[in-house]
């Protein structure tokens, strides 16, 4: 397999890529799927755990908050990890991580063994994520920055897919410990790829660890005079829209027993949220083409907020509860892969992978906040079509945020020196 080839930078600071590299690519995205997977196997299994281990639903809301706290502390601690050991080994210990701890969740007996090893996990999920999208927006062209942030996040989606259609039949054929050990299997197939193709980026760009890179990473870059609000604006989305997401990926399968769904058909809910997750990110990638991440994230949030009024007033109809449900997916996922396409457009390079742990980690935090509310309201006895509506609210502040995001964009073209896209000179992306 080729690598990219690299020239001088405009400012000759470091070598510039200038065409795809595509191991890099295929390998961060499949990390992301794994990472996709892992993440909702809980929320999928709980069906089946409630009736194995003979306690409610509820119950399981401290392990699903603690897999998101884990997540988050993964995503705040994942740039300055970079900055010291590089985007591969960070990459290669947080796959061994979640491997690990998925494996030994398949064993899991009682609901604190369940939290405790989910906690650790996510830790792994969490730093996956953002270095796979720092080292692929660091060996491929700076101009595709946004698109090849999309193209890896989007592995969350397809991750969440195929963890929805192989759940349903691994958790009815074989039990719910088999969700946990099918996916570390994978992970585990994947270390030696990684490990023999996944370069260091570091040797390849001219950049070398030390203070100056441990000052780019740091958090206060993120609070610079330039970027200070669109910081703000842009984890105040992330927070909402995780939230909501969080609820649904965390609790459908079990809302979806209300509509007549078994046990074994409640995890399709997953797959629906999934299969309108990659619609959703394919969107976000033409979009991006020719218009500015935050107009194409107005529109799917838009989407999102017109998909949940529908499902709310939906009858029993299975086929049709996963089309819409699907549509929620869409426009909910494409604002959490979006998020961090953003983020990338709108600081340096050498802050990237901060810039996406943080907004990740404060939408993750929504995400630990969503599936408690959604424990909350199940534990009211509320109906399915009431926590749906409950959940536009947020949906709608975030649509608010992400147009005021809009306005506050610098205008700078792709192609701009790092500099220019914390400089706030010029957006990113097209013209809208």
């Amino acid at each position: 397999m080729s690598g990219p080839t690299l020239n001088s930078s405009p400012n000759n600071s470091a070598p510039a890529v200038d065409r795809p590299n595509w191991p890099v690519l295929i390998l961060a995205f499949v990390a992301v799927v794994l990472d996709g997977y892992d993440t909702i196997a809980l929320g999928l299994s709980v069906p089946a755990l409630k009736e194995d281990w003979g306690v409610p639903a509820s119950h399981f809301t401290p392990a699903l908050s603690l897999t998101s706290l884990g997540v988050a502390l993964g995503y705040i601690a994942v740039g300055r990890l970079t900055a010291r050991f590089g985007c591969r080994k960070v990459i290669l210990i947080a796959v061994v991580v979640f491997t690990i701890g998925s494996l030994l969740t398949a064993w899991a007996g009682n609901i604190v063994e369940l939290s405790a090893l989910r906690l650790i996990t996510g830790f792994g999920l969490g730093a996956v994520m953002p270095a796979a999208v720092a080292q692929a927006t660091a060996l491929n062209p700076a101009r595709h920055r946004q698109s090849i942030a999309v193209f890896v996040t989007m592995g969350i989606s397809l991750g969440a897919l195929i963890a929805g259609v192989l759940g349903s039949q691994l958790v009815s054929a074989y039990g719910w410990p088999s969700v946990f050990i099918v996916g570390a299997a994978a992970s585990a197939l994947l270390l030696p790829f990684l490990w023999l193709w996944l370069p260091d980026e570091r040797a390849l760009t001219g950049v070398v660890a030390g203070s100056e890179a441990r000052h780019h990473a740091a958090v206060a870059r993120l609070f610079d005079p330039a970027v200070r609000g669109r910081t703000l604006l842009l984890w105040g989305f992330a927070f909402m829209v995780f939230s909501v997401f969080y609820i649904f990926s965390s609790w459908l399968p079990t809302l979806l027993t209300s509509y007549g769904f078994s046990t074994g058909l409640a995890p399709l809910g997953s797959a629906a949220l999934g299969v309108g997750s990659i619609i959703g990110a394919g969107i976000l990638i033409v979009g991006a083409t020719r218009f500015r991440m935050s107009s194409v994230l107005a529109g799917t949030t838009v989407a999102a907020i017109a998909f949940l009024i529908l499902s709310a007033f939906l009858g029993s109809d299975k086929a049709l509860l996963l089309l819409v449900f699907g549509g929620v997916g869409l426009g909910l996922q494409a604002g959490m892969i979006g998020q961090a396409a953003v983020a990338v457009s709108i600081y340096p390079q050498a802050t990237a992978a901060t810039g996406v742990g943080w907004a990740s980690s404060m939408g993750r935090l929504g995400s630990v906040v969503g599936p408690i509310v959604g424990g909350a309201l199940i534990g009211l006895g509320l109906s399915t079509s009431a926590i749906v509506l409950i959940a536009c609210a947020p949906v709608a502040i975030a649509l608010g945020l992400i147009l005021l995001l809009r306005r506050t964009e610098p205008k700078v073209t792709v192609d701009a020196p790092d500099d220019a896209l914390v400089g706030g000179r010029a957006a990113v992306g097209g013209p809208a």
